[in-house]
């Protein structure tokens, strides 16, 4: 009793960081980052507690270890001075620290399935608020934050979102939940798992983001055929869904207005730019391929590699796969491969889990977690998938009530 107890405390602080979180992401300042690392961290140190004084066993998986060392390589990067700006190697200690602890907390509160099921549906929940929310406001708030905070590019923003691909990396993540959930859960939940996956892909439409539209769309088409062949959902019952989610899909999609995103669709030379900040993050690569220039600091080593000057500031390369490469080296770059790989089959015997995948796709044109709002949520859910097995039905729920204890 105690031990679910503790991880029902755990899922609910979890999950207060993590709406917390979102909902300050639009200030610039260094505090929203801050409170969810601080927050991470502060269970994680938790948990660590209540295993020395024997209060609570540990869950440990393989994916820890990469995640971990993702942590201590920027540590190692200040230790032998290869950063050429150390402020920002020393936040992206605090930065991956955080993803690391957020599995390891994880692990510890996802075990237990009841957990990791009314987890997944608070999830499932917090998109349908955010679909509703953020186009009213796109539409409505005369260019402000929750209709209240007028900041840089608050006018394109979508809820707290300022980046429109991030908020469509945000329902990536949560859009297979719902999807799962619609056809898989036994509970009077069922129809409004349904409605929320149709309001969360609508709402990417207004979004008017090319990648995100795209890859929800896949996860449209792929995640009700993973979630039916495991729940043994017959195909007259899927074509039926099928149909429903189309017609709402239709009226949703009207009202949201798809206009934007179409004309955006047809720009031709659509990765313009961004193919120059991948030319210039090879040449950081090939000046320092074992390396990197630290953590961190793709924005101040730019600059000196830019292949051309387009007379704006260059924040992030637009792919995070190179930049990882460009910031840590090579190493670094296999120990996110290294949890990709270990993820994906895991997180396709899910279904729920497949938007984990899907945002390692979207990091190859974006920077999708370099934001720690998303991140949150993303290495949140690489835990509850670490937990499941193939025991575990479409939505995560073991047949067997009895936990995995063991890595």
């Amino acid at each position: 009793m105690t031990s679910t107890i503790t991880k029902k405390a755990s899922a609910i602080a979890l999950f207060a960081i993590t709406i917390t979180t979102i909902a300050v992401m639009w200030h610039p300042g260094f505090w929203g980052t801050a409170l969810a690392e601080v927050g991470a961290l502060s269970l994680a140190a938790a948990w660590l507690t209540l295993y020395l004084t024997r209060a609570e066993d540990l869950h440990l998986k393989i994916v820890l270890i990469p995640l971990v060392a993702a942590a201590v390589w920027p540590l190692l990067q200040l230790a032998f001075g290869a950063t050429i700006y150390r402020w920002a190697t020393s936040a992206a200690v605090l930065y991956w620290a955080a993803n690391a602890a957020l599995v390891f907390v994880g692990l510890q509160t996802f075990s237990d399935v009841r957990i990791r099921q009314g987890y997944l549906r608070a999830l499932a929940i917090a998109g349908f608020v955010m679909g509703i929310v953020a186009p009213l406001q796109l539409f409505t708030s005369d260019g402000k934050i929750f209709w209240l905070f007028e900041v840089k590019y608050s006018n394109i923003a979508m809820g707290p979102f300022v980046y429109p691909n991030q908020y469509a990396a945000f329902i990536e993540l949560l859009l297979p939940i719902a999807l799962t959930l619609a056809l898989s859960d036994r509970t009077g939940w069922r129809t409004f798992h349904g409605l929320a996956a149709v309001v969360m892909y609508a709402s990417v439409f207004a979004s008017a983001s090319r990648t995100g539209f795209i890859l929800t769309s896949l996860e449209v088409l792929v995640v009700p055929l993973l979630a039916a062949k495991r729940a043994g959902i017959s195909p007259r019952r899927l074509v039926i869904s099928g149909a429903i989610f189309l017609g709402m899909l239709l009226v949703l999609g009207v009202a949201v207005g798809p206009e934007k995103l179409i004309a955006k669709l047809e720009q031709k030379n659509a990765y313009g730019g961004r193919r120059e900040y991948v030319e210039s993050s090879l040449r950081m690569i090939r000046d320092k391929p074992l390396i990197g220039v630290g953590m961190g600091n793709w924005s101040a080593a730019y600059p000196a590699y830019a292949v051309f000057d387009e007379g704006w500031f260059a924040n992030q390369a637009h792919n995070d796969w190179v930049q990882w490469t460009a910031e840590g080296g090579l190493p670094f770059a296999i120990l996110m491969l290294s949890v990709a790989l270990w993820v994906f089959p895991r997180a396709l015997r899910t279904g729920w889990g497949l938007g984990v995948e899907v945002i390692f796709l979207h990091c190859l044109v974006d920077y999708p977690i370099q934001r720690i709002a998303v991140a949150i949520v993303m290495f949140s859910l690489i835990a509850a998938i670490a937990c499941s097995d193939e025991r575990s039905d479409a939505t995560g729920v073991r047949k067997s009530t009895a936990p995995r204890r063991t890595a």
